[in-house]
């Protein structure tokens, strides 16, 4: 593209389209939240087309500016938290729009054999299947990650990253901004909190910007270079890896080939022989997880199997649709609740179908559907269900 691509990629048209992407893929309760500017979705939606005029004025005439990340900070089971980063909505529009261009303009650079996460057209399922297809052929399993990924980024090394990779010059000012994005509060406990995650000033990619993956896989190409080179059968899905070797001690090679490559752009790997580590390696009878699925032994070859633990993160996810309160909140009512039930089970389902276990968790999901519609049914519509006949058992989908 000529030097103008400034202009042919920030358009109204491309903010307008980003606009009604964001809006219809963020969850109604979500609409509400809101960045450092105070303005939330609905705020913006009740006069977007004005909004988006003057996002697109302000970009053309250069006065455009990335405001700081409003800190979100939730509090796990465990009693830490977790840190979600909230852009301004017209920030959310100016990424996503400079994400749809380089996404297609890059696909092809990015789509290696060893990546899959946030890279056009491909998926988990993708991943676990070809992560299969490897350990049949090589039966000892390296998996690791990168500690605090996002975290740890050195910005230089982005920064050079994208000027070499990013042939757009235009772009680079935007994108160098984004980079430099920052939290902000002026809630001295969130200060202390965000800082006690380990969030340092001038190091890391905040989470939560819509660009924040596609700077992962730039920065990691490099990576994903030297696997193809060295010849090793690897699957990566953002920060977490796995590799497919003969032996343990080809296990222990790669750790080592991979500890060596992350230094080389200011990351690293948990070690191997310590106990609450992220790095595993898996022998041959061994089910390996990977991405929430077990390639797990069977009959001489492998298979694929939906854990556990994700069926427990599906279970707590359906769950959510047990209140009349977050039902609503969706824009969900009695009326079209059954087909919503439905329709997510029947998502999951299509999601899995590669793996073996798929009855098992077809009925886990069945349960779950029939859990959510007893707590609705009992807690909030009062309804005693175990004095109703069985007809109207059949009726209410119980």
């Amino acid at each position: 593209m000529s030097r103008n691509s400034y202009s042919a990629v920030l358009t109204y048209k491309s903010f307008d389209r980003s606009w009604r992407d964001l809006f219809n893929n963020t969850k109604p309760l979500s609409r509400n939240t809101v960045g450092v500017d105070g303005v939330s979705i609905n705020d913006f939606a009740t006069n977007y087309k004005d909004n988006i005029g003057k996002l697109h004025r302000a970009v053309s005439e250069k006065r455009f500016s990335f405001s700081q990340l409003k800190p979100v900070l939730i509090l796990k089971p465990s009693g830490k938290y977790r840190l979600i980063c909230v852009p301004t909505v017209i920030d959310r529009l100016v990424q996503r729009t400079l994400l749809g261009f380089l996404a297609d303009k890059y696909h092809a650079q990015l789509a290696n054999s060893i990546s899959f996460g946030f890279v056009k057209g491909r998926s988990v399922k993708q991943a676990a299947e070809l992560a299969c297809a490897y350990r049949k052929k090589q039966a000892w399993v390296f998996k690791t990650d990168i500690t605090s990924f996002f975290d740890s980024v050195d910005r230089e090394i982005l920064s050079s990253a994208i000027k070499k990779r990013i042939k757009e010059r235009s772009l680079h000012p935007l994108l160098l901004s984004a980079l430099e994005c920052e939290v902000e509060s002026s809630n001295r406990a969130n200060v202390r909190r965000v800082a006690q995650l380990g969030i340092r000033r001038g190091i890391g990619v905040r989470q939560g910007m819509p660009l924040s993956p596609f700077f992962s896989n730039l920065l990691l190409q490099s990576f994903d270079q030297a696997v193809e080179k060295k010849g090793l059968r690897a699957v990566r899905y953002a920060d977490d890896l796995i590799f497919f070797c003969d032996s343990r001690a080809d296990c222990l090679s790669v750790a080592d080939f991979c500890k060596a490559e992350f230094e080389k752009i200011g990351l690293t790997i948990p070690a191997v022989d310590d106990e609450k580590t992220k790095s595993v390696i898996y022998e041959p009878l061994q089910a390996a997880e990977f991405l929430g699925l077990e390639l797990a032994p069977a009959q001489k070859a492998y298979e694929l199997r939906l854990s556990e633990k994700q069926i427990q993160r599906l279970r707590e996810e359906m769950l959510n649709y047990g209140s009349v309160k977050e039902l609503l909140s969706r824009g969900i009512t009695l009326a079209t609740l059954g087909g919503k039930l439905s329709a997510k089970k029947n998502g999951y389902l299509a999601a899995y179908d590669v793996c073996r276990n798929i009855e098992h968790v077809h009925n886990e999901l069945k349960d779950i559907e029939r859990k959510c519609l007893l707590r609705i049914y009992q807690k909030d519509l009062n309804i005693d269900i175990p004095s109703l006949k069985a007809e109207a058992h059949t009726f209410l989908g119980l």
